[in-house]
Formats: structure tokens, sequence, C-alpha cells
């Protein structure tokens, strides 16, 4: 990725999608509640 040719409201857009993704992929982890979790065959 080239950064010296991206304008800062673009890179700034990158860097919130890049944060929302790593919400989103947080929460389906089930990260700070295990209850959510998915099953591993680790944890039966």
């Amino acid at each position: 990725m080239d950064f010296t040719k991206m304008s800062t409201s673009e890179f700034v857009a990158k860097i919130h999608e890049a944060q929302a993704k790593d919400l989103k992929n947080k929460q389906h982890q089930g990260y700070n509640h295990p209850e959510k979790r998915l099953p591993n065959k680790q944890g039966l």
C-alpha cells in the first residue's frame, strides 16, 4: 500500500475500515465474553 499517494481522508477511511473489521472479528471470536466463543475441540 502506497501511503505517499493517498490523501488524508482516504487514509483515515482505511484506518476506520480496519478498526471496524477488527472490532467485528473480536466480537465474533467472543473476546471478553467466553460464553460467546465458538466451540473448539480443545475445550471439550
